[in-house]
């Protein structure tokens, strides 16, 4: 029950204040994709520590995979990747809606399920396999960080970084 009741107050809490507990001392460029974040990262998550392990992609570029992610991006999705780059880094705008369409695009041509796409991004992407919206985390990094961690995905697995 406490869960649910924190989890409450976390959706209703003011995102500039979230960010500021989980992290004091952002550089104001960080701090700001964190604020823009909150509205996706709150309603998955029930305490700060949820919170902050959910956000710790936008923070900071994954230097390892989870081993549900590692699966997700095994060599041939790693291919599947580096085939999609040229389709993304060709995009004049880089916002949700041309993602989308552009992901989509690339998955119609490559006659694949848009989730054979999606998972693999994820995974590249926050290192995870569970992120909010896909296209919404490609907005949130931007152009740059987002073309760079899809070409250099981490290699390793969480439990080998230690």
């Amino acid at each position: 029950k406490l869960d649910n009741v924190n989890a409450h107050y976390l959706k209703e809490a003011n995102p500039g204040r979230l960010s500021e507990l989980l992290a004091p001392d952002l550089p104001e460029a960080v701090r700001t994709r964190l604020i823009r974040a909150m509205p996706l990262l709150t309603p998955r998550a029930k305490t700060m520590v949820e919170l902050a392990e959910s956000a710790a992609f936008l923070l900071r570029r994954p230097d390892a995979l989870t081993a549900k992610a590692a699966k997700i991006l095994d060599p041939d999705a790693r291919a599947l990747l580096q085939r999609l780059l040229p389709a993304l880094e060709a995009l004049k705008v880089w916002e949700e809606t041309a993602l989308d369409a552009a992901v989509r695009g690339f998955a119609e041509a490559e006659a694949v399920k848009l989730g054979s796409v999606a998972q693999p991004l994820r995974a590249a992407l926050t290192g995870s396999h569970a992120s909010p919206g896909i296209f919404e985390v490609m907005a949130l990094l931007g152009r740059d960080e987002s073309l760079d961690r899809i070409a250099a995905p981490p290699t390793a697995l969480e439990a080998e970084k230690a």
